[in-house]
């Protein structure tokens, strides 16, 4: 995968409770099911807006490994919204760990929630404006700068997780349709173009901050 998406990660099998996970974030499913295959059909699948489908729906990419049910967020503001991934994992008593990366912008978040937050660290515009807890052991030998190419990335496949499983031939990759709130607001209000929402939720000050050298990116 290129270095511009987002991966949030639910400890165990959840796929029986998906609609009650998605829930949490504000989704409503649809009850469409689909299953795709490779790269390309994942990605034309959960393109938004899809052909022929209302602009208010948005499609996730759903993979179950064996120890984490992962979630394709082509949108990017799932694992960005803290109460809500807090709410979750307390709701189901799990581990939940995701990250969204795009290195273009020089933007990247992942956190790790168990249930409650444990680690957090968001870098925006080559800034970080959040390190909170301790480093994860995943985190040995990955820099700041990594963190921008494929660090995130690394940490997850160390925890468990290949965001590559979703290319694989063999994986039965889930493509689940549900109600997005915001734009069914826009709908409501009488908008017919695609709505552009802000990717990036405004952040609270990091409640704890490790100190540590920064490297100019640019």
């Amino acid at each position: 995968m290129s270095a511009n998406h987002s991966l949030i990660l639910f400890a165990g099998d959840m796929m029986s409770q998906l609609p009650s996970v998605f829930a949490c974030f504000g989704y409503r499913t649809t009850g469409t099911v689909e299953v795709a295959k490779g790269l390309p059909q994942i990605w034309d699948y959960t393109n938004w807006p899809r052909r022929s489908r209302p602009h208010n729906i948005v499609h996730k990419a759903v993979l179950y490994n064996g120890t984490w049910t992962a979630v394709l967020d082509r949108e990017m503001v799932m694992i960005l919204d803290q109460e809500k991934c807090k709410a979750c994992a307390s709701q189901f008593q799990i581990t939940i760990f995701g990250y969204m990366i795009e290195s273009v912008s020089g933007t990247c978040a992942f956190y790790l929630y168990s249930p409650e937050k444990v680690r957090g660290l968001n870098i925006q515009n080559f800034e970080i404006l959040e390190d909170f807890g301790e480093p994860l052991p995943q985190e040995t030998g990955i820099t700041t700068e990594d963190m921008l190419a494929d660090g995130a990335m690394r940490i997850s496949r160390r925890m468990g997780f290949s965001d590559s499983l979703f290319a694989h031939p063999t994986s039965k990759v889930l493509i689940i349709g549900m109600e997005d709130p915001t734009r069914t607001q826009t709908h409501k209000q009488g908008h017919t173009t695609p709505h552009k929402q802000n990717k990036y939720p405004e952040i609270a000050k990091p409640v704890h901050r490790i100190e540590k050298p920064w490297w100019k990116l640019w």
